[in-house]
């Protein structure tokens, strides 16, 4: 199942608009998901609408993720590590060859079991509160909380 949400009024702003305003242009814009636990992406599609992202895709398979970034790209992919169809590792290869910036959002306490070329990836580890994912996807896109909450 993919689920695609678009919230409007995101769009560019220009350089003389509200702090607020350009506060929510540093958000990514588009951001899938990659979760089966659906409550699970539930809670992070709440946290990245509060943010002001404006389009927010849940897969809940490797195969719709692929197909959702290979149709439509993303700003920023957020990968449980396991899922019914597999281990992601092989699409986070995929999306570092692409320039897409991801990170895992996983039960995992650490990459200690990742494969070697992925320990280094980010990993915000679950349970998680709202402040952390804020700050984990800002991480992702280079943006840091600091600057947002300006």
């Amino acid at each position: 199942m993919v689920l695609e949400h678009h919230f409007e009024g995101r769009g560019a702003q220009p350089v003389g608009a509200p702090p607020v305003e350009r506060r929510k242009h540093m958000v990514p814009q588009r951001v899938i998901i990659v979760e089966d636990e659906y409550l699970v992406a539930l809670d992070v599609e709440a946290v990245l609408q509060s943010m002001g992202v404006e389009i927010i895709v849940i897969a809940t398979t490797l195969a719709q993720a692929r197909q959702t970034v290979e149709q439509d790209g993303a700003d920023c992919v957020l990968l449980d590590v396991s899922l019914s169809d597999g281990m992601s590792y092989d699409f986070a290869r995929q999306l570092r060859e692409a320039g897409i910036p991801f990170g895992f959002v996983s039960g995992y306490g650490d990459t200690t079991g990742f494969p070697d070329d992925l320990s280094q990836a980010p990993l915000l580890g679950k349970p998680f509160g709202e402040n952390e994912i804020m700050d984990f996807v800002l991480g992702l896109v280079g943006v840091s909380s600091d600057t947002v909450k300006e």
